[in-house]
């Protein structure tokens, strides 16, 4: 009786152990998973560790626009941004992404985890009635056109300097493209940058107007795999920090197709990798903030002389060297402009707070070879006096 006791009680033991065994092989394999798809978003911000993120945009019947290969530096409060023009072909063939049409966004995401050996945990998609009702819904973007900007389509003349795009007509400018050429493929993706920063830009200057309701709207107008409180996460990031971005591109090199009588962007995997963690290190250097780095124009937008001159000289006091000193393609600018040339917001920054808070408009071009322009307007002549 005593044994049937003893091995009664046995059962109970051997099952406890068993039951400790799976708890330790769920938890080792739970270990695992996240090893490989990363942590959660909440960790990612309150760990400091990198945030990378891929954003793509989809025109009419699912053509391919850009997408966008985005890490965050929540500690630094920076942001790389390696954009990808739609002309790309990488190695494994010479089909370009924007034939790929609707399933180049999952293809860019494994040729970039492969090529960068990173994990992407996390995917964003817009379609055009999606990114239209996000730029609505944050009020229209505030761009600058001049004479030189591509602002001229068959649907709208953009014929004034400043104008608040609405939805369609922002997604009208950033979608056209004047003819099938690389060259054009280039201006637009420039556009595009401009348009993309212009975007996050306006989130944090209207910060206090992007209450908890719209943030569930804006994450209901796209697809995603960021769960509505990672999203709430991301954009209260956005929306408390003044991020420093920086901007470059997928490298590529132009070839002719035979058969199609055209030309495409070939990407060599191993150069796109060095390209991009040369990028985003020298972001990150502190050498990267040093104002003498910097290139930026000087352009005197009145009929008064020396004016550009006078502002080359207050920027050259903060450390910030001013490549060139002219007159605008104008004289009758009201207000002081600053334009963003390359996407690197930092030097602008600098130059806004010089010049007594003066708006930074995005209009990037970068075969100016500058960081920015700034056109002196008549403003600047009563705020020297």
């Amino acid at each position: 009786m005593l044994r049937e006791t003893q091995e009664k009680q046995s059962i109970p033991a051997k099952t406890l152990l068993i039951i400790a065994g799976s708890f330790f092989l769920f938890a080792l394999l739970f270990l695992l998973l996240k090893s490989k798809t990363g942590f959660s978003l909440d960790q990612k911000f309150s760990q400091s560790k990198r945030m990378p993120i891929l954003f793509s945009v989809l025109g009419d019947k699912d053509e391919y626009l850009f997408s966008l290969y985005a890490e965050f530096y929540p500690n630094d409060r920076k942001a790389a941004l390696f954009f990808v023009n739609p002309k790309t072909s990488f190695d494994d063939g010479e089909k370009s992404l924007k034939e790929k049409g609707s399933s180049a966004p999952s293809y860019v995401e494994s040729i970039l985890e492969d090529t960068l050996d990173s994990n992407i945990p996390f995917k964003i998609v817009w379609t055009k009635e999606q990114f239209q009702n996000w730029i609505n819904l944050l009020g229209g973007l505030q761009l600058f056109f001049e004479p030189k900007s591509l602002h001229i389509t068959k649907n709208y003349s953009r014929n004034k300097e400043s104008y608040v795009l609405d939805g369609e007509d922002c997604f009208d400018w950033m979608s056209s493209v004047s003819d099938e050429t690389m060259l054009s493929y280039f201006r637009r993706l420039e556009i595009q940058e401009t348009v993309f920063l212009t975007l996050l830009e306006t989130i944090h200057e209207k910060r206090d107007t992007i209450g908890k309701q719209k943030v569930s709207y804006l994450h209901s107008q796209m697809t995603t795999n960021l769960s509505l409180k990672e999203w709430e996460t991301f954009i209260d990031f956005l929306k408390k920090e003044k991020i420093q971005f920086g901007v470059s591109e997928v490298p590529g090199e132009p070839v002719l197709r035979p058969k199609t009588k055209d030309q495409i962007l070939k990407a060599n995997e191993e150069t796109v990798k060095v390209a991009f963690y040369k990028f985003s290190s020298e972001l990150r250097s502190p050498s990267f903030a040093e104002g003498e780095r910097a290139r930026i124009e000087v352009l005197n937008g009145t009929a008064k002389n020396g004016l550009a001159r006078y502002g080359k000289v207050l920027l050259n006091d903060k450390g910030l060297k001013v490549l060139t000193v002219d007159n605008a393609w104008d004289s009758n600018f009201k207000s002081t402009v600053i334009l963003n040339r390359s996407g690197n917001t930092h030097y602008t920054d600098m130059i806004s707070d010089t010049f007594q808070g003066r708006k930074v408009y995005f209009s990037l071009r970068k075969d100016l070879g500058l960081d920015a322009t700034v056109i002196i307007g008549e403003d600047f002549q009563n705020s020297k006096d």
